[in-house]
Order: structure tokens, then C-alpha cells, then sequence
């Protein structure tokens, strides 16, 4: 079945190039169209059998629609680490509020091998300087972490709770059923979640700047601070789509079945005193909050931050295998559930006494502020030594394109860098030649035909890829101009920005064909001398609705740009480049289709 998506409308904009010259050669065509017509909607008027108007008023006007292909020339660029904290992943809603799924696991790549995913993030809690009340408690610790997930069916049905007492009682609630987004693979992994004592800044000494982490800090710059406290380790991790139903005491409802509530999937381990490795979580959580009670450690953002440093969440692999989600970790949270006395305000029997009551409360710490992921990528020998610098020929192009995402590559695009033989047999820059000819340009695409050879082909095939300006990150002209940007559903970014950036072309059997990008706008910019010939970049993306930059650095240079849609991406493919042995009918092209007057 062929998965491509239909376009929405797409609404043409043409633009003259060389106008001043061009205009006067219109005006006269104009004028002898005008007259034309009018002679022939008189004969038209007398003789309904006429209907020969079509090509032979066209021919006299001399306009002639043509084909111009170019070969760009195009290679591989291999970044060593690139830029996870701030990572932003999507946009909810109208009011294009972002969100942040991070990932988290492994994942095995059929072209590029495996990467395994793992996330550092600072806490912070609901409130500073908590009073914890009178002869508190911790009775538990409750982490939760939503997954991506999505409402099937909700259906309401009668539950029989038991009473405190022991009797029976029938109450109606509302079952939902759920289907987990963004997982990936279905083997288990193992999953740990550590008190990380490693300090993370949020400016870099030496630049005064916000501090900037990479892709390989927590594995090779932080050491073992990351895993100061074990908390919690499942040693077989597979996340579940069943809603979570959970009960808590009834409080003063005497002989009452216990209060319940139905919560979306999620990985939630609470600690309480059941066990004894459970108390002694609970012990250090209750040392480094209740018996903190008015400390300056409690009292702000920078002295807890350097107090509590935070939680990790590490993945490994089993026996090689895995699976990959992605988590909002920004809804996930650390609850400290405690019990406190208090004094009972409602005095029944009017006298002077006052009676000690005991109360629940609660402490949320929050994921917030620095949230790094680890990428640890096992590429694959073959395609790690074509991406090596000095194997990629920067002059002459490249047979494959390799895009891969997280810690991966991206392909360079270098458009009219070579020459022509102009109409007067001698060579000229093709830019230049293409400046001076008189076309109305219809259209400018760009087609990546993917290479079927070495690719894996079906549901792990990258279903968006991304251009942009290598040099500054910015997007190019026709994504703001791409109508379908203007309707699109930011929440369904695998149809949004379809006339500019192409979904995948998919054949009969599911296998991906290829990728079409259209830069209509950014040629005739180019053509009109508007804006620089400047190198593109290509990428897959996880969100062609996310235009954000990251940083990373390839083995020869530093700072390099890279958009975090590709960093939050976990898939890749290989296209064909230019090279010379690559098929002509799979070669990378750009197509311009063009009008001009046959009076050139």
C-alpha cells in the first residue's frame, strides 16, 4: 500500500526574473492577445461550431514550458556528539505550547546498528522552604513517568470495592483503554533509576553563556557521580499500555472503600515500608527533606539544585536487544507522600481543649531545568569508515548520502557549484548562466532516491527528512510559503509542511522510493541575486514542525549546526548522492521546470 499522503492544495507563486526586460516583451504579447481574443469571441458569437482556438492562438504568443536539471554536488557530514539538553521534540495544541520527549532505551537500527538512550535531569520542587508539619513521617516515594499515549475507547462499567469494614459496595467507573506512541521495538531492556550526585551548571564559566551538554558527557565526562544511590532497577523493561488505578486512604469516611483513580500508562514504582530496601530509600529521602526542614539547602532554586542534583535513568541493552519510547519527562515527578499532626479546628465539644488530628501532605519534585540525554551509537564498521572526513569527496560528490539521527550525519548539498557550456560553446559558472536567461520559473524540486540496496525497507525507514541553510540553521524560503504550513496540524507532524518537505514515496510493497523537497522560492531567490549560494544541510527529522538549532562536533570542526529534530530522531537512511556510478535515473537531481518566450 502506498503510504504517500495526498498533498493539501497547493496555490502556485511565480515570479519573473529580469523583469524590467521582460515587461515590455508582455506588454506587447498582451496587446495582440487582447486584440486576438476579441476577433475570436466575435467569430465565436456567429458560429457556435467553432472550436479551434486552443494551439494555434498559443503558438503566436511564444511561450514554450522546458526542463533544466542540474547535478549538485552532495556528501556526508559525521557528527562525534551533538548538543541533548533543551531538547524540544513537538508542539501541542493552538497555542504551540512545546514539549520535550526525551528518549529513552535501545534501539537497533538495521542500517547503522545500535544506540542506546539514557536521561540526567535536575528536580526541583513545588515549593521552597517547606514546612512539613508537626511529627511528620514519610510514609512513601512515588516516581511516575507518563508515556506518549493516546485514548482507543472509554467505556464505563460497574466495580464491586470492598468497604474498609469488610462489606461490599458497587461504584461506576470509566475504563479507557490506551495506545502507546513513540515506542519503538518491543524486547526488554534494563532499566535503572539513580540519585545522581553530579553537579549540573546552568552557565559556562568561561563564556558566561548557558552551559551546553553533549551526547557523550554523562558517559565519558561525568564518571560514576551519575550513580550515587541506586533507587529503583528493573532487569526486564517492557513499558505498558494498561491504565494504572490507584487507591489511596479514605481519610475521615469511616467504613468507606478506599478512594481510586484511574491514570494514564506509565512507569510508576513507589517506595514504602513494606521491605526493608524500601525503608532505607525511604530513610535518605526523609534525611534529605523532612530533616532539612528550614535548611538553606530548601530554601531556593541554586542551593537545591546544588543540594538534590538529580535523577538517571539508565538503559541497557539485553542480550542486545531493546526497546525505545520516548517520555515527556517534563509531566514526570518524584512525589514524597508524608503524615503530620496537626490541630483539629473543628472543636465539636466547645471547650478549651484542643485535639491532635493526623493529616497527609505532600512534596513534588518536579523534572525541570537541565535535562541531558546520554547517545551511545555502535555504528555500523562499513559506514563508520565511509563517514570518516577524508573519505568524503567534498569536490566531486558522493554515490551515498547518509542520514542518521541522534548522534549521527547529515548530508551537505552544494547547489550550482560546477560550470556549464553556455550558447556560445564557451564554459561559465552555472549560477551565472542561469542569472541571465528570461525564465518564469514553474517549479524547482529536489528528488533523494533512496538506496534500496543497502536499506532496510518499511516501518524503520525515516518518514520526513529536513532542509535547511548549513550556515546559519535557518529554514529556507518555502517553508514559510508552503500553504499546507498555514493548515497544518502541528499536532500530526507527519503531514504537516507537505509541498516544501515530501513525505516518503512508498511503492506497492511498503518500500520506500523516495523523498521529494521542493525549493522553488529559494531558486528564484538565488536566480535574482536576493540571497548567497550557500551550502545546504539535509537531515531526517523526528518533527518537521520543530525549526530549532543544536550544536555538535564532527572529528575536524566544533560548533557545527544541526537541527534538534534530527537529535531527537532515533531513525536513518541511505540516499544516493551524485557520484558517477550512481544509476542516472537514481542520481540526485534538481529539477527546475521553467516558461520562457520564444522571442529569447
Amino acid at each position: 500500500m502506498n503510504l504517500q499522503m495526498p498533498m493539501k492544495p497547493f496555490i502556485k507563486k511565480r515570479y519573473w526574473f529580469k523583469q524590467n526586460e521582460l515587461f515590455m516583451k508582455l506588454r506587447k504579447i498582451l496587446i495582440k492577445i487582447t486584440v486576438t481574443v476579441t476577433v475570436v469571441l466575435a467569430f465565436m458569437s456567429c458560429d457556435d461550431d467553432f472550436n479551434t482556438v486552443g494551439s494555434e492562438i498559443i503558438g503566436e504568443v511564444g511561450f514554450q514550458d522546458d526542463l533544466y536539471t542540474s547535478v549538485p554536488v552532495a556528501y556526508s557530514k559525521k557528527f562525534e556528539k551533538v548538543q541533548t539538553n533543551s531538547l524540544i521534540s513537538g508542539v501541542q495544541g493552538n497555542n504551540q505550547l512545546t514539549f520535550h520527549a526525551n528518549p529513552l532505551g535501545v534501539y537497533n537500527d538495521p542500517v547503522y546498528g545500535q544506540s542506546v538512550y539514557s536521561i540526567l535531569s535536575q528536580v526541583q520542587p513545588n515549593q521552597f522552604d517547606p514546612s512539613f508539619g508537626d511529627k511528620a513521617v514519610l510514609d512513601s516515594v512515588v516516581i511516575s513517568m507518563p508515556y506518549i499515549s493516546s485514548v482507543t475507547n472509554r467505556e464505563s462499567v460497574e466495580v464491586n470495592l470492598i468497604n474498609e469494614d469488610g462489606t461490599t459496595v458497587t461504584v461506576t467507573e470509566t475504563v479507557s483503554t490506551y495506545e502507546l506512541d513513540s515506542i519503538y521495538q518491543n524486547q526488554a531492556f534494563k532499566l535503572s533509576v539513580y540519585q545522581s550526585n553530579y553537579f549540573l551548571r546552568d552557565f559556562d564559566p568561561a563564556t558566561t553563556e548557558r552551559q551546553i551538554y553533549y551526547s557523550n558527557d554523562i558517559g565519558t565526562n561525568f564518571g560514576s557521580e551519575v550513580e550515587k544511590t541506586l533507587l529503583y532497577t528493573n532487569d526486564s523493561f517492557v513499558p505498558s499500555d494498561e491504565e494504572l488505578i490507584l487507591t489511596v486512604p479514605d481519610g475521615n469516611d469511616d467504613n468507606t472503600a478506599r478512594d481510586r483513580s484511574r491514570v494514564t500508562p506509565r512507569l510508576r514504582v513507589s517506595f514504602s515500608d513494606k521491605t526493608e530496601q524500601e525503608k532505607a530509600i525511604l530513610d535518605i529521602f526523609t534525611a534529605q527533606f523532612l530533616d532539612k526542614e528550614g535548611s538553606l539547602e530548601l530554601s531556593n532554586t541554586s542551593n537545591f539544585n546544588n543540594y538534590f542534583r538529580g535523577i538517571y535513568l539508565k538503559a541497557e541493552p539485553i542480550n542486545n536487544t531493546g526497546n525505545l519510547l520516548y517520555l515527556n519527562i517534563r509531566e514526570a515527578n518524584i512525589t514524597l507522600h508524608y503524615t503530620f499532626e496537626r490541630d483539629d479546628t473543628n472543636n465539636e465539644d466547645n471547650d478549651d481543649t484542643t485535639d491532635r488530628i493526623e493529616d497527609q501532605g505532600e512534596l513534588i519534585l518536579s523534572f525541570a531545568n537541565n535535562v541531558i540525554n546520554s547517545i551511545i551509537t555502535d555504528l555500523d564498521p562499513t559506514i563508520a569508515e565511509e563517514l570518516k572526513t577524508e573519505n568524503q569527496d567534498k569536490v566531486n560528490g558522493e554515490e551515498n548520502l547518509y542520514l542518521k539521527g541522534g548522534e549521527g550525519s547529515l548530508a551537505v548539498i552544494n547547489l550550482f557549484g560546477g560550470t556549464v557550456i553556455n550558447e556560445n560553446g564557451e564554459e561559465e559558472n552555472e549560477l551565472d548562466f542561469l542569472k541571465r536567461q528570461n525564465w518564469l520559473i514553474n517549479d524547482a524540486n529536489l528528488k533523494f532516491y533512496i538506496n534500496k540496496d543497502q536499506v532496510t525497507s518499511g516501518d524503520t525507514e525515516p518518514e520526513r527528512i529536513y532542509i535547511f541553510n548549513l550556515e546559519t540553521g535557518a529554514i529556507l524560503a518555502d517553508y514559510s510559503l508552503d500553504v499546507s504550513f498555514q493548515l497544518s496540524n502541528t499536532s500530526d507532524p507527519v503531514n504537516s509542511i507537505l509541498n516544501h518537505l515530501g513525505r516518503i514515496s512508498r511503492d506497492s510493497d511498503d518500500a520506500g522510493e523516495f523523498y521529494k523537497i521542493r525549493i522553488t522560492q529559494h531558486v528564484i531567490n538565488l536566480l535574482n541575486e536576493d540571497i548567497d549560494n550557500v551550502k545546504l544541510g539535509v537531515a531526517v527529522s523526528q518533527n518537521v514542525n520543530i525549526v530549532t538549532n543544536a550544536i555538535g562536533d564532527t572529528s575536524s570542526s566544533t560548533d557545527e549546526i544541526i537541527p534538534t529534530s534530527s537529535i531527537t530522531s532515533h531513525e536513518g537512511t541511505i540516499l544516493y548522492g551524485n557520484g558517477v556510478n550512481v544509476p542516472e535515473s537514481k542520481r540526485l537531481k534538481l529539477e527546475i521546470f521553467y516558461t520562457e518566450s520564444k522571442n529569447n
